[in-house]
Order: structure tokens, then sequence, then C-alpha cells
């Protein structure tokens, strides 16, 4: 059985990858039993009854068809000093999205960064160890982007909810 996944989210078209059951089973290592050993590939290989070069190959395809876009860890901020988090929603002219995502691009504390179909198309994640240094941060991306104060909305947090999202997309297990 294969699912469809989407390629690129942002596109206005959506293509589709069919997965197959190895490619499940891969994604599913991937997400929630990544081994933490000098050699993953030959590792997850190994108990995909494969080599590490397969292992590697059919990784680099999800990448390239899009259905992988990053393998890392994620941190709790938090932890690590960054006590100020806030969403930010744009109003940018349409023939400015990409040229306002590469600048936001440019910092290293935002986490995410999405465009939608709404008045408010550019949305992003930005921490900062402090408010002083959130608030510095935010505008100077307003200046560099050249939107102006009125067509921002920040959301600073609040209260945060972790969740966790694990997608099951094998059967059974391996």
């Amino acid at each position: 059985m294969t699912s469809k996944l989407p390629l690129d989210e942002g596109s206005k078209k959506v293509q589709t990858y069919l997965l197959d059951d190895i490619d499940k089973q891969l994604l599913q290592f991937l997400q929630d039993d990544f081994p933490l050993v000098e050699s993953p590939w030959s590792e997850i290989g190994n108990k995909l009854g494969m080599y590490e070069d397969q292992i590697v190959t059919r990784i680099e395809k999800l990448f390239a068809v899009g259905v992988i876009r990053k393998i890392g860890p994620i941190v709790n901020l938090s932890k690590i000093g960054y006590q100020s988090t806030t969403l930010v929603a744009l109003c940018v002219p349409e023939n400015q999205v990409d040229n306002v995502a590469s600048i936001i691009n440019q910092y290293s504390n935002i986490s995410h960064n999405y465009e939608r179909a709404h008045k408010y198309n550019v949305w992003f994640t930005l921490a900062a160890k402090s408010e002083e240094e959130l608030t510095y941060t935010l505008n100077e991306i307003l200046q560099k982007t050249g939107v102006n104060q009125n067509d921002v909305l920040n959301l600073h947090t609040i209260q945060r909810f972790k969740i966790n999202v694990n997608f099951k997309l094998k059967n059974n297990d391996v």
C-alpha cells in the first residue's frame, strides 16, 4: 500500500510522492527511533535488511522530492537560555514575499517561516534570550524588509503547550 504526501506545501500546485513500505519504515525510524551511533545509516539498514548505501540513496531521494525537509534535533529553547518567543505575522505585498522571506531566513533564531493565503501572508517564529533582544531583532527585520509597523501582528508566547506529533507511517513494527 502506498501513501500520497505533498511535495511542496508552499507551492500553488501540490504534487504528490508515493511512499512504498520501505520508505514508510525508514521515515518511522527517522521520526521515532533515530540511532545515536557512529553509523546511523548502517544501523537503520541492518534493521531494514538493507545496505547503508541503499538507505542513503533513499534518504537523498526523499529529500529531493520534498518528503524530508530536515533531519535534526528538536531543542527546548528555554533550556538553553531563550526566554522570549513570539509568532509574527506580516502583511507583505505579493511581489515582495520572496525578498522578505530571504531576509527572515538569514536569522538563526527563527525556526519557522511560511506563507499563508491571508492579509497577513508571511508568518515566522522568533526566539530571543530577552524581551529586549526580541524587540530589537523584530525591529531590525522590519527595517531591512521595509514592512510598516502597522502591518505586523506580534503574538508573544504567553503559555507554551508542548506537543509531540509522531505520524504512524507503517502498519506493523519492524
